[in-house]
């Protein structure tokens, strides 16, 4: 179609607009975005534990980042999560086993375009859509633990424009104290440096790359230190002893084996000099040399002693300490069976496998990360019970001849009852002089030696 003057090419660009056919200005995009000037926690105070902070940490499992994106506040499944401010709605993606769910909010604060992302929920638009403005305190989703996640919680991130900052200290300066409203903080800040150990046999390299040369195979249970923070390509750079190299992230793990190698590379082997031949013996002057006796024989060895046998101690047992998923392999992208909840015993571990274990929770049986498990303190053996002591058979005494039985160790005290003679009794309870403290009929009083003999 073709326009034959200026206004009807005016019109046509109108109808365009209104039509949706050009794309808006630039900054409409933002103009919808609601001014942020209210803040709160993602979740409900004094409901979650902090369980890890903002930036670089060790590695809580083989293959982990040694950067955290952001705060993971711990909590039971299915709590709500709320939007820390007000925003639009830009992302929403559901979770799987392998996939972490995530919901990402827009905000306009200061004239500054921020988002906030919650991660881990297994559905993502329940509560809200793509597009959708939200109030803060308003719940957008459900705590979940979808993805690499090892149990239910919220993972917060905060960016400023595409720079990625911690949420702990902006929600701080603006009225929100994560760490205060928390139940309780397990969150650890990063050591200087952190120790893996190599889960088998593994190449220490010059670079960040397997396509670099190797400065030795380590033997599995190899002690090395990590800076937390740097990683390259899946790579972290270590030292091994006295020699630093790089290492991938997936082939160690903080968990210290039962035996440590030292750290020391092998050392080049000089090759073996061989001997020189012996001299032969000079032939004995004169042909009337006496022949060498032979060497006496070696005493045959002792035989050793038969092995003693001994008991294994029975396996140890283990609990939960946070709720943990129980997975159908070990790795966080298996498939979840279920989520065990916290403090929940698991019996005895079957089988290992680097940072994981095979448990049987609930009748289900699967691989649950040893990282989230306690060894229960077995209770002590009970000893077996001992034979009782055979009795030993006390003294007995005979009286000799008829003898009073008086209330103190002295004629002059009050009589009680006469013994004939004959009569048994018990081994006296007390002495004092001549007299004897001895019991007749239930009647305990003091008697006169003299007519009591040991049988």
């Amino acid at each position: 179609m073709k326009f034959r003057s200026r206004s009807a090419l005016a019109i046509a660009a109108a109808l365009a607009v209104s039509l949706g056919g050009l794309a808006p200005p630039a900054s409409a995009a933002t103009n919808d975005i609601p001014n942020a000037t209210r803040f709160v926690t993602p979740i409900a105070v004094k409901t979650y534990n902090l369980t890890s902070y903002y930036g670089p940490r060790c590695m809580p499992l083989a293959g982990g980042q040694t950067t955290h994106s952001g705060a993971d506040l711990a909590t039971n499944g299915g709590d709500p999560i709320y939007a820390i401010a007000d925003g639009k709605v830009v992302e929403t993606k559901h979770g799987t086993d392998s996939i972490n769910g995530k919901i990402s909010v827009q905000h306009r604060i200061g004239g500054k375009t921020f988002t906030s992302k919650y991660v881990h929920m297994w559905k993502a638009d329940t509560h809200v859509k793509v597009g959708q403005t939200v109030k803060a305190g308003q719940r957008i989703s459900s705590v979940g633990t979808s993805g690499s996640s090892t149990g239910n919680h919220l993972h917060l991130e905060m960016w400023e424009g595409s720079r990625m900052i911690d949420p702990t200290p902006f929600l701080k300066a603006r009225g929100v104290d994560i760490v205060k409203n928390a139940r309780a903080v397990t969150a650890k800040k990063a050591p200087a440096t952190c120790t893996y150990y190599t889960t088998g046999a593994v190449n220490l390299r010059k670079g960040p790359s397997t396509s670099t040369d190797t400065l030795w195979k380590m033997p599995k249970g190899t002690p090395v230190t990590h800076v937390p923070g740097r990683i390259e390509n899946s790579f972290i750079p270590v030292k091994a002893g006295s020699t630093s190299g790089w290492v991938a992230n997936w082939l160690v793990t903080p968990n210290r084996p039962a035996v440590v190698v030292p750290a020391v590379p092998p050392k080049a082997e000089p090759k073996p000099v061989p001997a020189p031949a012996p001299s032969p013996a000079p032939a004995p002057a004169g042909g009337n040399a006496k022949p060498i006796p032979p060497a006496p024989a070696k005493p045959a060895p002792k035989p050793k002693p038969a092995p003693v046998k001994t008991t294994p101690a029975p396996a140890a047992t283990y609990k939960t300490t946070a709720a943990l998923n129980l997975r159908t392999d070990a790795k966080t992208s298996a498939k979840r069976i279920l989520t065990i909840p916290r403090g929940k015993s698991v019996g005895k571990f079957q089988a290992t496998k680097g940072d994981w274990a095979k448990v049987t929770y609930a009748g289900k049986t699967g691989w649950a990360h040893k990282g989230w498990l306690t060894k229960v303190s077995a209770a002590p053996a009970k000893a077996p019970a001992k034979a009782p002591a055979k009795a030993t058979a006390k003294p007995t005494y005979v009286v000799t001849g008829a003898v009073n039985l008086r209330t103190g160790p002295a004629v002059k005290n009050k009589w009680l009852a006469t013994i004939p003679k004959g009569q048994v009794l018990a081994a006296p309870t007390a002495k004092s002089g001549a007299w004897w403290k001895v019991t007749y009929k239930g009647k305990t009083g003091w008697s006169h030696s003299s007519y009591i003999k040991k049988r």
